[in-house]
């Protein structure tokens, strides 16, 4: 295998991820490229993104792992058997049922298989954590209900207090359960980076395509990352 490469909250934008795919050079025939999640919403391409993704995994040696997100977890209750959440819907759901009514693949098996084969979290055989949101049991992924994997911020919060608050010695266990730790959900734009942040060992992957912002790969090993440019910029014409 060659390298593992990450990225995170897609949401809907497949120019920047052809563009970012594209510039860290990646190769169907030797990388693994691991998804975070929230592949959907907010973004005009959702229903392409989510076909992208499945024409690309039949290409791969490695078969890319895909990692559910809380824009997934809503996108897949709604393909299966058409619930619509009102936050979905506030927070970029609208988008994504508008893509796969205009492409047709609304009523696509193969879409709904997509979903329904993420994985809640992945560890890799050095240990490494990879999950959308975070965690919050001391004994590492596996652990906690699912939802807690989708959408809980904790993880990240303490590891950003880290460095501020010596007392939290007992909450900072949690870091130990893995070698290092890569998330999403929470965009980096929030404290006004445009790059991926590194607190203890957690890398957190999300640069802002959700918001207009960047798509980022990382290797997993190396660090080193590549990006798109700005969603904003890629979608000019018919960003919402």
């Amino acid at each position: 295998m060659g390298r593992i490469l990450i990225t995170t909250d897609n949401h809907g934008a497949l120019k920047a991820v052809k563009q970012v795919l594209e510039r860290c050079n990646f190769n169907p025939n030797k990388d693994l490229l691991i998804n975070l999640g929230d592949v959907v919403d907010r973004g005009t391409e959702s229903a392409e993104l989510v076909q992208f993704y499945i024409e690309l995994s039949e290409e791969c040696l490695y078969k890319p792992l895909f990692i559910k997100g809380n824009h997934d977890d809503y996108c897949q209750k709604w393909l299966k058997s058409g619930e619509i959440n009102m936050e979905w819907l506030m927070n970029g759901g609208t988008e994504t049922i508008d893509s796969y009514i205009r492409t047709g693949y609304l009523d696509s098996e193969v879409h709904l298989d997509f979903f329904n084969e993420m994985f809640d979290f992945y560890i890799d055989t050095k240990n490494r954590g990879y999950v959308h949101a975070g965690f919050i049991s001391h004994s590492g992924l596996g652990h906690d209900n699912p939802n807690i994997y989708y959408w809980d911020r904790t993880l990240w919060e303490l590891a950003l207090l880290s460095n501020e608050n010596k007392e939290l010695s007992k909450e900072m266990r949690i870091y130990g359960s893995h070698k290092e730790i890569f998330i999403g959900h929470t965009p980096t734009l929030n404290w006004g980076e445009t790059e991926p942040m590194n607190k203890c060992n957690i890398w957190n992957l999300d640069t802002g395509a959700g918001f207009g912002g960047k798509i980022t790969i990382l290797d997993a090993t190396s660090k080193e990352f590549w990006q798109s440019d700005t969603v904003e910029d890629l979608y000019t014409d018919n960003r919402q």
